[in-house]
């Protein structure tokens, strides 16, 4: 059976951690707030993706 996607709080909690863990580590990798900005919206688009299945 499939299941349904549904956008519970685990959902938004992945998508938190991911922001903040690729954010930081953009910050400190590649600095620059447009860097840092990118990639905390993709480590949030990627935990959104995973707290789905979760």
């Amino acid at each position: 059976m499939a299941k349904e996607l549904e956008l519970t709080t685990n959902t938004y909690v992945f998508a938190g951690i991911g922001a903040v863990i690729l954010g930081g580590l953009a910050s400190v990798a590649l600095g620059g707030l447009a860097n840092t900005i990118a990639a905390a919206v993709v480590g949030g688009l990627a935990g959104g993706c995973l707290g789905l299945f979760f």
